[in-house]
């Protein structure tokens, strides 16, 4: 864990404060793309091996069959568009308040996510669950990436608590599709990796590509490193 370096108008602060910031963006970066890997790797997996596999059996053996469950189509609301559109510039509003560059990828994160999913992926890989695209969840893997936009955007002192709480509701929409039999169970787990690993990807490289010297926007506010 990189100490905290709280932002400064020092110029030598200011200098260490970007050097950690540089540290933790290669360290998220590098999260994103291994993540992104995974997700491909599972995309390639399930383009050959479309039907159901163990994963899949055992995660309906343990979550019961509810299509008609109103506690579980409730819960899917947290991927309508009016809560992600939210969840996405409550994320950017608050990041903006000491860095722009993050304030970008809480936006551009949720929405490459949303793109990738519905024109790319799924038809991509062309898995079909009652005769639909399914692979991966779009439900969920909106759900995970604004979730991750909000983790990264919140100062230091509330993250854990943010964390926690969007852990839970990317776990309550992943049970509700499956519950409501929208989708395999691996379209799930597929759409939660790649809604995180896209933020972080997204996040870490702005940092990592923004001009040398350009620094945070504002001289207070939580600690310059991204983690």
């Amino acid at each position: 864990m990189v100490p905290d370096v709280p932002l400064t108008a020092n110029p030598a602060q200011a200098g260490d404060a970007a050097g950690v910031t540089s540290t933790a963006a290669r360290r998220e970066t590098a999260a994103g793309v291994a993540l992104v890997g995974i997700s491909i790797v599972g995309a390639a997996f399930i383009h050959l091996y479309p039907g159901m596999n163990r994963l899949d059996r055992q995660g309906f053996d343990a979550i019961v069959k509810s299509p008609g469950s109103t506690v579980l189509l409730r819960i899917t609301d947290l991927g309508s568009p009016v809560s992600l559109v939210v969840g996405t510039l409550v994320a950017a509003v608050v990041a903006a308040t000491y860095d722009r560059w993050r304030a970008a990828a809480c936006v551009a994160g949720p929405l490459v996510t949303a793109v990738l999913v519905e024109y790319v992926l799924k038809p991509a890989v062309g898995r079909h669950y009652e005769g639909v695209l399914s692979y991966p969840s779009g439900n969920v893997a909106d759900v995970a990436a604004v979730v991750t936009a909000l983790s990264v955007a919140a100062p230091r002192w509330i993250r854990p608590v943010v964390i926690a709480a969007g852990t839970v509701a990317v776990g309550l929409i992943t049970v509700a599709v499956i519950g409501l039999r929208w989708h395999y169970p691996s379209d799930a787990l597929a759409g939660a990796v790649l809604g995180v690993a896209l933020v972080l990807l997204a996040d870490g490289s702005v940092h990592l590509a923004r001009p040398t010297g350009s620094g945070p926007s504002v001289t207070s506010g939580p600690p310059a490193e991204l983690w």
